[in-house]
């Protein structure tokens, strides 16, 4: 029986964390340190869905938190994690709209994952705003604006430096200029194609597939919705 991470484990060292969780770090108070299985837990233990949500997609959405969980202990358990995670997203979408796509139609076969995700976008069922993603970004063209505005105000001042806290940077509405949901609305579709259709990619950043999944499904079905 081989111990090699990538093969089936012995019965011995099932339990044993891959050593490529073993040597990732994080980010904490104190500075880095090495990653544990408790920050692989909490990670995920945080994305819970509405109760609004049908059961059936929250225990498929719970299967994608648990294999992101196990990655811990099979790094290539990964890439299985990310595209379980877009098979949740598109059960959801479908499961919420399919019906009312295909309403007075003739189609042989329902709605693509993109043709679902455009439909809950064009229909304001999803939002920029509530998207941590966007959120990151504008903070990202409020910075990059400061700090342009920064250097124009030095040149004109002829000065060679000048400060400015960070802590204080001012979002202003050019900002939020932006289209998150353009990006999404291309990015997943393809990213799933890329592992549905067979891929050898190994990396373990996955988490953020997981919020955004997590964000969309929440939105199509909000708090307060009547569950089906």
């Amino acid at each position: 029986m081989t111990h090699h991470p990538d093969f089936l484990r012995s019965p011995e060292n099932v339990c044993t964390p891959d050593q490529r969780s073993e040597d990732s770090v994080t980010l904490s108070g104190d500075g880095f340190r090495p990653r544990r299985l408790e920050d692989q837990h909490h990670a995920v233990a945080i994305l819970v869905l509405n109760e609004e949500v049908p059961e059936g997609i929250r225990i498929q959405f719970e299967t994608t938190k648990n294999l992101y969980l196990y990655s811990w202990f099979v790094y290539r358990f990964y890439p299985i994690a990310k595209l379980h995670a877009y098979t949740c997203l598109e059960l959801a979408l479908r499961k919420r709209f399919q019906a009312e796509m295909l309403a007075g139609r003739k189609q042989k076969h329902g709605p693509l994952l993109k043709e679902l995700l455009a439909y809950a976008i064009e229909n304001k069922f999803l939002r920029n705003e509530n998207f941590e993603g966007w959120a990151r970004q504008t903070l990202i063209n409020a910075e990059t604006r400061t700090m342009y505005e920064a250097i124009e105000e030095m040149n004109s001042l002829g000065l060679d430096q000048m400060e400015y806290d960070e802590k204080n940077i001012e979002i202003k509405e050019i900002d939020h200029d932006h289209d998150y949901l353009s990006v999404l609305l291309e990015t997943i579709p393809q990213s799933r194609n890329h592992f549905a259709h067979g891929s050898t990619s190994l990396h373990h950043q996955v988490l953020g597939t997981l919020q955004v999944v997590y964000e969309i499904i929440n939105q199509i079905y909000p708090k307060g919705r009547e569950v089906e």
